[in-house]
């Protein structure tokens, strides 16, 4: 979490105490958050002056809880699938867990998942096609040549979480993997497209005697253990190069991609456990990708040009006036659209991708026909005067004055429906859409957070909501304006954005 989410996390729970859970290995000692403003905020063991802390999760790798995200992530798969489930997590004799994991879904045979075993050989099983093996698991060689294929599962960071895939290794040593929406649980135990093709392939038919094409090798996608780097040539099934490898990435500040790959092989080299030293590494390396990820410690741009910044305010000049004369019915010539263009050949290196749009689509737009040429009036005879047009709308007052009703909405700790702000502002209700979209964008806050500690930028427009209660659609559209990517499932980060708008004006 970020540094306000930690600040409203220990405003809520401040009366709760934690402690280090010992299922995983830990040590039962008191735990503490963390702030930090550059990197993650995490929990961490409290002062130990007499050295009486002997926590095994300080070497254990990331991949230690493993088992727990496959027990959520496939019940939660399963639930999609209207499959109801329950998931057992064995504990071995010597109190050890996290080997293996049991589902049973209702109606189905049960389907195992085997991390691990004492001695990394896949144990005999009745049905073969309900095992899914780990990522160090040995599978039969008589399992893989009577049916010509086993499940493997495997976890790949995805931002702060970890993604499942499954995946099919063949008889011939290759392994494609798949995402969970590209699986599915049959009658005949998981299958991935990998699997039906090789049932396909083992069902299918030839006449005697009938001579048919062979048919070229499968160009499986190459399994995380035999791929090697480009760049270093290094095996990742070396231990010591993938960790170098890793440690070479983030001393030289490499891409996300490059540290993300070896930051997830790291991880699977290290499943069984890690040295303090590869501990300390993977948790950099995880660092340094979640600062590259926020921009944190990312050089900063040269800054535009004299002409460039002069180019630059004529495209958003022209991104303004241009939609604006379109509305109210006055044509866009041949020279506005050619100064657009120009200006924003010359501003290239510093549009955003809206207005790149925005251009491309005043290029494509179809040019007006020329108007028709007004009659002459006879003589003699007053001329008609023209009907007068309506002035354009004061964008900047009417942001002030729905930044005014949100701020009174946030003090309150209440939301605005869109129709009601629409009647409070005058004006307002009588735009287009995108005239009102044009306005809320440039709603900026007024209050200022007393607080000095650091604060997550919050839309003020997120206060805006359905009549219903719920995020209006246009609150996606303005965050995504703002940088600020929702997900496809927004509710809880709108939830979240409306709850730091009423905390800040509150306290402000």
């Amino acid at each position: 979490m970020e540094a306000i989410e930690l600040d409203d996390f220990r405003s809520r729970h401040a009366s709760q105490t934690y402690w280090c859970g010992t299922w995983l290995g830990g040590c039962g000692h008191q735990l503490f958050t963390k702030l930090y403003t550059d990197r993650a905020c995490h929990f961490a063991h409290g002062p130990d002056p007499e050295h009486t802390s002997t926590c095994a999760r300080k070497s254990s790798g990331v991949a230690s809880a493993d088992h727990l995200y496959i027990k959520h992530g496939l019940l939660d798969w399963l639930a999609g699938q209207d499959i109801t489930a329950t998931a057992t997590i064995s504990r071995d004799a010597d109190g050890s867990i996290g080997r293996d994991v049991l589902f049973a879904p209702a109606g189905r045979d049960t389907l195992r998942v085997l991390l691990s075993s004492p001695d990394s050989r896949a144990v005999g099983e009745e049905n073969p096609a309900r095992l899914v093996l780990g990522p160090e698991m040995t599978p039969d060689p008589n399992v893989l040549l009577r049916q010509g294929y086993v499940n493997r599962i495997q976890l790949v960071p995805d931002g702060t979480r970890r993604r499942i895939q499954v995946g099919t290794e063949r008889h011939g040593g290759t392994t494609d993997w798949f995402d969970l929406d590209e699986v599915e649980l049959t009658d005949s135990g998981l299958t991935t497209p990998a699997v039906e093709e090789v049932r396909r392939l083992r069902t299918t038919r030839r006449p005697i005697g009938v001579r048919t094409p062979k048919a070229p090798p499968p160009q499986g996608r190459p399994t995380a253990w035999a791929v090697s780097n480009e760049t270093h040539g290094l095996p990742s099934k070396d231990r010591d190069a993938v960790m170098a490898a890793l440690k070479e990435a983030v001393s030289d500040r490499r891409s996300r991609t490059e540290i993300r790959r070896w930051l997830s092989r790291a991880e699977e080299v290290t499943h069984g456990g890690a040295t303090a030293e590869e501990n300390d590494l993977i948790r950099a390396a995880a660092d340094a990708l979640l600062m590259l990820e926020r921009g944190v410690g990312v050089p900063t741009p040269r800054k535009p040009t004299f002409q460039e910044s002069k180019a630059l305010q004529r495209v958003e000049r022209l991104l303004r006036v241009l939609p604006q004369h379109k509305a109210h019915g006055m044509a866009v010539t041949l020279r506005q659209r050619n100064q657009l263009a120009k200006a924003a050949e010359q501003a290239s290196a510093w549009l955003t991708d809206e207005q790149r749009f925005q251009v491309r689509e005043w290029e494509n737009d179809p040019e007006p026909a020329p108007a028709p040429r007004a009659p002459q009036t006879p003589r003699g005879r007053s001329p008609r005067l023209p009907a007068s047009r309506s002035k354009p709308f004061n964008g900047a007052d009417l942001a002030d004055a729905v930044r005014d009703v949100l701020e009174h909405a946030a003090r309150l700790g209440k939301t605005v429906p869109l129709t009601s702000l629409c009647a409070q502002v005058k004006g307002l209700g009588e735009l287009t859409e995108s005239d009102q979209m044009q306005v809320l964008r440039r709603v900026r806050p007024t209050a200022r957070p007393r607080s000095a500690k650091p604060q997550r930028p919050a839309l003020l427009t997120a206060l805006i909501t359905t009549e219903g209660g719920t995020m209006h659609p246009i609150y996606r559209q303005l965050a995504d304006h703002a940088g600020h990517h929702l997900p496809q499932q927004a509710d809880s980060a709108w939830t979240t954005t409306v709850q730091i708008l009423h905390d800040r004006y509150r306290t402000s």
